[in-house]
């Protein structure tokens, strides 16, 4: 399946959804500012995140942008308050509508952990 850079809000929803997908993925991105991502751990994942999920026999993947620095830093933010997301890049693996793990920063790039992620 694609990379979803740009999902509609039932897309979203879906995952919380008792008939969501088995398994996918949130990718949580800062947002693009001046032509790249503003997070420099960000630019770091973003060929190893496309090699994972973006082509169509890939898991299902969707980027949650979360928002330019200031509004990332706030405390109200929505990954911070809707899915307890302290630093970016985080992927979170969601299976039948639950969080069962997480990756994070490095974490990412370290190529066994990332394959024992997603299986």
């Amino acid at each position: 399946m694609p990379l979803l850079a740009n999902p509609y809000p039932h897309v979203f929803n879906s995952l919380n959804s008792t008939d969501s997908p088995a398994v996918s993925y949130l990718v949580f991105y800062s947002n693009v500012v001046n032509g790249q991502m503003w997070c420099p751990d960000c630019r770091d994942v973003e060929s190893t995140i496309k090699e994972t999920f973006d082509a169509p026999d890939k898991p299902k993947a969707i980027i949650y942008w979360v928002g330019d620095r200031p509004e990332w830093r706030t405390p109200k933010n929505k990954a911070r308050v809707d899915w307890d997301v302290q630093s970016i890049p985080t992927i979170l693996r969601i299976e039948n509508g639950k969080e069962t793990a997480r990756l994070v920063e490095s974490e990412i790039l370290d190529k066994q952990k990332l394959d024992q992620f997603l299986k």
